[in-house]
């Protein structure tokens, strides 16, 4: 791609041919135009940041099409993300405090995930503690993208039911997402103490 995006005419004329197709392709998507105006331009951004790195082996519109797609997940990851804090954010305060003590919570996810068999709590942690991507963790332990999804369903439910028995009333996403600040909290004040 080096050779297609070396200067900016080239890649003026790229934008221009393919914007609309690429807000439309992410629009049919998210039904959001500013949305997906938004990922279109950060595509753009990173081609052209990224221009005398990236080789293209297919055709530039396939290219472009795949590398919106994957700017998409992004996107949805991000804004995953954010609407969980939204959500919490709706539990009002007293509330949080009455029942969400952090110790509580991760001394329950602790004490559930000794049920886990080693290999299923492994790939829990590479995903909710790491933040790795079921292709990312299917690449490091040298298995299939299937068995990481199969490995945290079933971490999932084993860990549901497990922190039921302990009357964790919120969603265990919710627990998993405080556990996660809180555990990076943790971690950081014992490094600084």
């Amino acid at each position: 791609m080096g050779k297609e995006l070396q200067n900016i005419v080239e890649f003026e004329s790229l934008f221009k041919e393919y914007f609309n197709p690429l807000v439309n392709f992410v629009n049919s998507r998210l039904n959001n135009w500013e949305n997906s105006k938004e990922v279109v331009q950060m595509t753009f951004y990173k081609l052209w940041n990224n221009r005398n790195k990236i080789e293209v082996h297919t055709d530039i519109k396939s290219y472009l099409f795949q590398a919106t797609r994957n700017s998409m997940i992004d996107f949805i990851r991000r804004e995953k993300k954010f609407v969980e804090v939204e959500v919490l954010e709706t539990v009002p305060d007293e509330e949080v405090r009455n029942e969400m003590d952090p110790y509580l919570i991760r001394n329950a996810i602790f004490k559930a995930m000794e049920v886990l068999k080693p290999k299923t709590k492994k790939i829990f942690e590479l995903s909710k503690f790491e933040g790795l991507t079921y292709n990312e963790i299917a690449n490091t332990m040298d298995i299939s993208k299937r068995s990481v999804e199969d490995h945290m369903a079933k971490a999932m439910i084993q860990l549901r039911k497990e922190l039921e028995k302990n009357d964790i009333i919120f969603s265990l996403n919710i627990v998993v997402m405080l556990f996660s600040i809180v555990y990076v909290l943790y971690l950081f004040l014992e490094k600084i103490l």
